[in-house]
């Protein structure tokens, strides 16, 4: 059973349905939870703003649970990208995200925008080498853990979102690039080991159709089960039909790496779940 979705966006980010609507579409599917995880606020991305107004974000989100009250426990967390202005107070929880490279001269470059824009940031910010390219990412992600602590490390390996369709992954660097994701995660585990956080595994680039694995890849999942890592399936959701997107495959895919449960938002709090 799949009690929730930890990672659910709306319309007060570049969600497409309301709170509201996420919330009536976990009741149908039988969920007892819900997270919402809003993108924290980025004034130099006009594509995706974020919330402008988090005290706003956070009322909105408390007079939904109070709504919802003994039908559907809800949270109100953040998916905090490591350039975002310092954030409010007041989050049950935070999936700490990396969405832009280091800026250059004001500018910053989106790791996930789309294909056309990473392959202009890897051919103008790094001359083409994507192995330049993916040290310049881990570090982010690295930093980010090490420095705010966030509950979720959020889609580890997104750097990898666009490559069925540019294949800047190949055999010439596939190694290369491989130690250094996974130099990163045995950093990231080391870390969250110490304060009690997770890794999700998200199926958010399956659902709009950019992989046609979850994040982080397989390789990686293997180094998750092997450092005795939490993780948690999430679906990174934007609109209401993706809330459980490809979560008992996954779950079977953890299954066969070796995995016995997965952590789950359940009760108001997050608690692992053993598997059946």
């Amino acid at each position: 059973m799949f009690y929730s979705n930890a990672h659910t966006h709306s319309t007060w980010c570049d969600g497409k349905n309301t709170l509201q609507e996420m919330a009536q579409a976990a009741l149908q599917l039988q969920m007892t939870d819900l997270g919402f995880t809003s993108h924290s606020y980025a004034p130099f991305d006009p594509g995706c703003l974020g919330v402008i107004d988090e005290g706003a974000y956070q009322r909105a989100v408390a007079q939904l649970k109070a709504e919802l009250a003994g039908q559907l426990e809800i949270q109100c967390g953040l998916e905090w990208d490591y350039f975002s202005p310092q954030l409010a107070s007041g989050y049950d929880y935070f999936i700490g995200s990396v969405h832009y490279f280091e800026p250059r001269e004001g500018i910053y470059a989106s790791v996930d925008e789309s294909p056309e824009s990473f392959q202009k940031t890897l051919v103008t910010w790094f001359s083409g080498d994507f192995l330049e390219m993916a040290e310049a990412y881990y570090r982010l992600v690295v930093r980010h853990i090490k420095e705010n602590e966030p509950l979720i490390v959020g889609h580890f390996d997104l750097i990898q979102k666009f490559n069925d369709q540019l294949g800047y992954i190949n055999a010439g660097n596939q190694k290369a690039y491989a130690e250094i994701a996974r130099q990163a995660l045995a950093e990231v585990c080391q870390m969250i080991k110490g304060y009690g956080g997770l890794v999700e595994i998200n199926t958010g680039g399956m659902s709009r159709g950019w992989t046609k694995n979850p994040y982080p890849a397989d390789f990686l999942l293997t180094d998750l089960y092997q450092r005795q890592t939490p993780v948690m399936i999430t679906s990174d959701s934007h609109e209401t039909k993706t809330l459980n997107y490809q979560f008992q495959e996954t779950k079977e895919l953890l299954q066969k790496i070796g995995f016995t449960e997965s952590w789950q938002l359940y009760q108001g709090q997050f608690q692992p779940i053993q598997w059946t």
